[in-house]
């Protein structure tokens, strides 16, 4: 495109401007016309032919100027954009095709015949349902996206998505359509569903085996114990009547009951006890968990706040699992508030769920802990088991919930336990679960 052409093209982009040069033109030429006439006619001729032969004049002037200077530049941009256009849509990635409104396709692109794996000739004026036969024929609106089935030459059947526009034209209307082939995405979600699928099973065979393993192992531990510290015991008020020291043996006594918290700890989570679902109201139980970790608070200078709605909110579960779980997470969060901090639990009712977050201002969850927070045994406290969490998981996923945690923007860790106010089968309140 010449300078000329490109610096017209700026010009004419307003209607105004090309009204205005039209006129100048005109003007322009009129008066040189009017100026050069009674110099080429004689006097001698009448005023009507001599009007006939101005307006002839600026006839045979101003249409050569104008096609020069409007016409014809504008010609040339508008066959350079089609042609920009056409480059554009034939090479285009995507797959491109143009129907009527009775849905006879009029053009496509080369990503087309490849996609449908046919000519031209096979495609342009037939049916767009006989490669899209679920695509509608009228459309209510513009524009539109589907997810549909099409079929390529041989017959074989694919998944595509198709957005659907109207082309702006005087004439007819047409539709563009755009295709993008859905094999391969969704082949990789199906593969991806397929490994999410073996990870659980995986997943679940090894929790099984663990579960197995660990029973055996605490009971085979937990017996010998109780003898360990039954004796201990009978030694320790025997020690005390003859005045002997006994700082070692209540050493032992402690470390004993250490493994047995231990053992238990690794028995409810292979064994999980057995459930009464009830309806009960979540301001009771949250009252009951404040009250037994309120001592502890006013010792570690830790600042308690409970925030719930004054509306009774009613769940149905097992009352003394949901604290057990609320529990933990507090005891949880004092743990890393020695020397005093706050701890926040917020119910927050959301639509046919409640969410209660569980807040501290300790120093955070360590970044390589978060992956792995609920994977038994996986903990950071010097006398922890790590089946703490992995157990509040169990209880929240048994009440149809889920449990998460993360670092809060504002410093410290956040747990966020999110309930259904109601079971799917609400009409059954009193039922016997398994924590399995």
């Amino acid at each position: 495109m010449s300078s000329r052409v490109s610096a017209l093209s700026n010009i004419l982009r307003s209607p105004l401007r090309i009204l205005t040069l039209v006129l100048l033109l005109v003007f322009t030429a009129e008066v040189a016309v009017m100026l050069v006439l009674p110099f080429i006619t004689p006097n001698v001729i009448g005023e009507g032919v001599r009007a006939v032969l101005d307006a002839f004049l600026l006839t045979m002037v101003c249409a050569p100027v104008l096609w020069w200077v409007i016409i014809g530049p504008l010609r040339r941009i508008a066959i350079q954009e089609h042609q920009r256009s056409e480059t554009i849509v034939a090479n285009a990635s995507e797959s491109i095709l143009t129907f009527d409104r009775f849905g006879t396709i009029l053009s496509c692109n080369r990503s087309t015949l490849e996609l449908f794996q046919g000519s031209a000739e096979q495609l342009i004026g037939n049916p767009i349902q006989s490669i899209i036969p679920d695509l509608p024929v009228t459309f209510a609106t513009f524009p539109l996206a589907f997810r549909l089935s099409a079929v390529r030459s041989n017959r074989e059947f694919f998944p595509v998505q198709i957005s659907v526009s109207e082309y702006p034209s005087e004439s007819q209307n047409v539709r563009i359509a755009i295709l993008r082939d859905l094999t391969w995405s969704e082949r990789a979600e199906q593969e991806r569903l397929e490994r999410a699928r073996e990870t659980e099973a995986l997943r679940t065979q090894q929790m099984a085996t663990l579960a197995q393993l660990a029973t055996g192992v605490a009971h085979e531990i937990r017996n010998p114990l109780t003898s360990i510290k039954m004796l201990i015991q009978v030694n320790l008020a025997s020690f005390a009547k003859t005045g002997l020291p006994t700082d070692d043996l209540e050493l032992v006594e402690q470390e004993i009951r250490r493994m047995e918290r231990s053992v238990n700890s690794l028995l409810d989570y292979a064994r999980p006890e057995k459930s009464e679902f009830a309806a009960f109201s979540i301001q009771s139980v949250l009252r009951r968990t404040s009250q037994l970790v309120s001592g502890r608070c006013q010792s570690q200078n830790v600042q308690l706040s409970i925030n719930v709605p004054t509306d009774s909110l009613t769940l149905v579960g097992d009352s003394a699992q949901i604290q057990q779980l609320l529990l933990n997470l507090s005891l949880n969060a004092l743990d890393v508030m020695p020397d005093g901090g706050k701890l926040e639990i917020a119910v927050l009712p959301k639509e046919s769920t409640i969410r209660i977050a569980v807040r501290d201002t300790g120093p955070g969850i360590e970044s390589s802990m978060l992956p792995q927070l609920f994977t038994p045994f996986a903990t950071t406290k010097p006398n922890g088991v790590g089946l703490g969490l992995g157990i509040c998981r169990r209880i929240a996923e048994a009440h149809h919930g889920t449990l998460s945690g993360t670092n809060s923007p504002n410093g410290g860790a956040e747990f966020l336990l999110t309930l259904p106010i109601a079971l799917p089968d609400t009409s059954i309140i009193t039922k016997k679960s398994n924590l399995e």
